[in-house]
C-alpha cells in the first residue's frame, strides 16, 4: 500500500462525504482499542517472531499514520505530540525518513502502553474535529479514508500477532475465553467444471476511476487468460489435510516444490502451524479447542496447500 500515492493526486474526483468520513473514522480507532483491551501491557509489548509486531506498535503505528499524512500534511506549522515517535512508529515509508527495524520492534518498552493509549486520543480528537470543522481538502479527507483502511488491516495483523505470541507462551493462554461456534455438517466433495477463457480482474483504480475504495496494488483493471480447470464446491476440510498428514504427506518430496521441500526439512515440518500433535486440535484466539473435522482446514502456507493439491 503506498499511501504517498495520493499525496499529489489531482482532485479530479467526487468529495468525500465528511460527516460519514468522522463517523468511520472514529468507529475503526474504536474496535482497535476493543480489540486490544483484553492484553495486559507485558501482553502488548511482546514480539514472538521477526515478522510480527506488539500489539502496543500497531496502536502506536496506525496513529502515527493520521498524525503524518494527515494533520502534519494539513498544517505546515503543525508540532507533533513527541518528534522522537517519528522514528520509532513509522513502518516502511522511506519517502519520511529513517525507521526503526522491524524485527526490534518488541525491544521498545518505552513508550508506555498508557502513553500510546493517549496519544491515540489526542490524535483522534485532533483529526476528529478538523473533519467536523471542514478543515481537510478532499485529497486529505481521502487519506483519512485510506488511514481506516490501513488501520483495519493493522486491526487483523494485531489479532494474527497477539495469536503467535501466546502460542509461543508454553501457557498457552487464550486471548479471549468465549468459544467459537461450531462450524455445520460436512458438504460432500463435488467438482465444478469452468470453461475458462478471458475474463476481467482487478480494480478500477481509487479515487480516479472509481468511487469505491481499492488498494493500489488492486489495480488496473485488465483481462487474463483462464485455461478450462475444476474447482471444488468447497474448500478443503480438516479431515482431509488430516488424512494427507497421516498417510505421509510430509515425508514424501515428490508432492512438494523444491522449496517447500527444502523448508519442510529444514524447519522440521509435520503439520500445519497451530495443529496439536494429535491432529485432533487447534490453537486459536480462545486456546486449544477440538478440530471440527468438517470445518475448512486452516493455517496451511501456500507450500501445504500445494503439496496437497498433488496428492
Amino acid at each position: 500500500m503506498a499511501a504517498t500515492s495520493l499525496l499529489s493526486a489531482p482532485a479530479r474526483h467526487a468529495p468525500i462525504d465528511a460527516r460519514a468520513l468522522a463517523a468511520r473514522f472514529l468507529q475503526v480507532r474504536e474496535r482497535s482499542l476493543g480489540l486490544a483491551a483484553p492484553l495486559s501491557a507485558e501482553d502488548a509489548m511482546v514480539q514472538s517472531m521477526p515478522e510480527a509486531s506488539p500489539a502496543k506498535w500497531h496502536l502506536a503505528h496506525t496513529t502515527w499514520f493520521f498524525e503524518r499524512f494527515v494533520l502534519a500534511l494539513a498544517n505546515a506549522d503543525y508540532r507533533p505530540v513527541d518528534p522522537g515517535w517519528e522514528y520509532i512508529f513509522n513502518s516502511y515509508y522511506e519517502g519520511v525518513g529513517p525507521f526503526h527495524a522491524r524485527p526490534r520492534r518488541g525491544l521498545l518498552a518505552r513508550p508506555s502502553l498508557q502513553q500510546v493509549l493517549d496519544y491515540r486520543r489526542e490524535i483522534d480528537r485532533r483529526v476528529a474535529a478538523r473533519i467536523r470543522a471542514g478543515a481537510l481538502d478532499d485529497d486529505a479527507l481521502r487519506r483519512v479514508l485510506l488511514g481506516t483502511h490501513h488501520e483495519q488491516q493493522h486491526q487483523e495483523l494485531l489479532l494474527t500477532d497477539i495469536k503467535h505470541a501466546f502460542w509461543s507462551n508454553p501457557l498457552h493462554p487464550a486471548y479471549c475465553d468465549d468459544p467459537p461456534g461450531a462450524d455445520g455438517p460436512g458438504v460432500p466433495l463435488r467438482w465444478i467444471q469452468l470453461a475458462g477463457g478471458t475474463v476481467p480482474i482487478g480494480a478500477a483504480r481509487w479515487p480516479e476511476q472509481s468511487a469505491s475504495f481499492a488498494w493500489d496494488n488492486e489495480s488496473p483493471r485488465h483481462p487474463v487468460l483462464l485455461q478450462p480447470f475444476a474447482l471444488a464446491n468447497r474448500p478443503v476440510t480438516h479431515a482431509e489435510f488430516r488424512l494427507f498428514i497421516r498417510e505421509g504427506g510430509y515425508r514424501n518430496p515428490k508432492l512438494w516444490l523444491s522449496d517447500g521441500w527444502a523448508q519442510v526439512q529444514a524447519e522440521g515440518w509435520q503439520r500445519p502451524l497451530y495443529w496439536h500433535e494429535d491432529l485432533e486440535q487447534l490453537f486459536t484466539l480462545h486456546g486449544w479447542q477440538p478440530a471440527n473435522p468438517d470445518a475448512p482446514a486452516c493455517h496451511l502456507s501456500y507450500y501445504e496447500a500445494d503439496a496437497f493439491a498433488r496428492w
